[in-house]
């Protein structure tokens, strides 16, 4: 009963520190940036024959910080990484973090040219 107790504790405590969600700083232009490409970065799954290869992804924001429109305008030789590209985007997508910058800066995050090139 002890081990099945603890066993129970440990599951709980493992749930809440993955649950947790640290707080991103997107108080400036700067620090926004750091912010989505973390967030990216976290979403994309790279793989090692991506290397040397990149791909250009152009994608929109509405006003909720939503992706409302992407398309692959330069690409990598690999379909596979631009449909890695893609997925990160929309696994990424809504960019809350932006919706704290002042409306002018947040227009300026509405039309993005991301670059993707894979490093090991």
């Amino acid at each position: 009963m002890r081990k099945l107790l603890m066993l129970a504790l440990l599951l709980l405590l493992a749930s809440c520190t993955t649950g947790t969600s640290k707080s991103v700083d997107c108080s400036d232009r700067s620090s926004c940036i750091k912010a989505v490409k973390k967030k990216l970065t976290s979403n994309f799954i790279a793989k090692k024959h991506f290397k040397g290869h990149e791909v250009t992804i152009e994608f929109f924001l509405n006003d909720n910080a939503e992706v409302i429109e992407y398309k692959v305008i330069s690409e990598s030789g690999i379909p596979e990484l631009e449909v890695a590209g893609i997925n990160a985007i929309k696994d990424s997508s809504p960019f809350y973090e932006l919706k704290s910058l002042p409306k002018d800066t947040f227009h300026e995050f509405k039309h993005v040219k991301l670059t993707l090139a894979p490093e090991f």
